[in-house]
């Protein structure tokens, strides 16, 4: 917790990366949800992933055209409670009732979880892919290639996040991790997708205003870095005051401050208390964004943190 702040990882189902190493150094009393294949030791209590996550699908052949599309109505569904029903018949835009149907009810929040490990087991996969190109990268870099004609990838675009299925596992997100969403909390954008999620569900064009700054942390890789960065910094002498100057960036951006002088203080601590420790002469690092929004805007998130190394190559929908 950062002096008063909760930081809440994002999204409900994390799969590991070698980058979290990181993590516990700065973050270690952070908020998350199911862990798989995270190793064993690192102070993060995961929660088991419920049985409805697990379905094979079969589950999925009842639903009807327009009921995938109940996520829309996840949040009055949490406050009021109304019968699954009832919200399916007025996504389908209140027409003539539909006949009695003898199959199971949907469960919305049974479809989300299941949609939730699909996309939780992809970005597993899509990880490994990522890090096989940048193997392939550094083979084939000295071979001679000719200059290709033709069509050419465009920069920066290779992914999109569906809008629809960003909302939905955002809002399955709040759901599952409601208990730490009380006062003052964040979320941690540490997904493959979920720096574009975040920015889908601010639309176009309020997620290219978004205020930001951004700290750069020495991190690790590997569990030996880790090891060797715990011994030689001994995060409990400085952690209490990098909360504190954490706090106060993430202070200035929910009041739509500016961020410039709280992120500069805080990236003065971080190589005067942490970087002059480090082992080894050229650490790896972690770029910290906080985000500031708008609080008068309808759809404030509140501030943000984000892993700025997650999704770059991925966009919003």
């Amino acid at each position: 917790m950062a002096a008063g702040w909760e930081i809440v990882a994002f999204p409900v189902i994390l799969p590991w990366q070698g980058e979290f190493w990181t993590l516990p150094l700065y973050f270690p009393d952070l908020k998350v949800g199911v862990l798989p294949g995270w190793p064993a030791g690192l102070p993060y209590p995961g929660m088991a992933l419920p049985p409805e996550a697990e379905g094979s699908g079969r589950e999925l052949r009842h639903y009807r055209p327009g009921d995938l599309r109940q996520w829309h109505a996840f949040a009055a569904f949490g406050e009021s409670r109304e019968d699954t029903e009832d919200i399916v018949q007025a996504l389908r835009g209140g027409g003539p009732e539909a006949p009695a149907r003898t199959d199971p009810a949907p469960d919305p929040w049974h479809l989300a979880w299941q949609m939730e490990k699909i996309q939780a087991d992809q970005e597993a996969q899509l990880l490994r892919v990522d890090q096989g190109q940048g193997w392939l990268a550094e083979i084939l870099a000295p071979e001679p290639w000719e200059e290709r004609s033709g069509l050419q990838s465009v920069p920066g675009l290779r992914e999109v996040v569906d809008p629809d299925l960003a909302w939905m596992r955002y809002q399955l997100w709040r759901r599952v991790m409601a208990p730490y969403l009380q006062d003052r909390w964040t979320p941690f954008l540490l997904g493959r997708t979920s720096r574009a999620i975040f920015l889908t569900l601010k639309g176009w064009p309020e997620w290219t205003l978004l205020k930001q700054v951004r700290v750069s942390l020495p991190g690790c890789r590997s569990e030996a870095e880790f090891l060797a960065a715990q011994k030689s910094v001994a995060p409990p002498k400085w952690l209490p005051e990098f909360r504190q100057r954490l706090a106060k960036v993430l202070d200035a951006a929910a009041a739509s401050q500016e961020l410039e002088a709280p992120g500069r203080d805080l990236q003065q601590f971080v190589e005067t208390a942490i970087g002059r420790h480090w082992p080894g002469p050229n650490p790896w690092r972690l770029d910290l964004e906080i985000w500031a929004q708008d609080p008068e805007s309808d759809d404030n998130l509140g501030p943000v943190l984000c892993w700025a190394g997650t999704g770059a190559g991925i966009l919003p929908g």
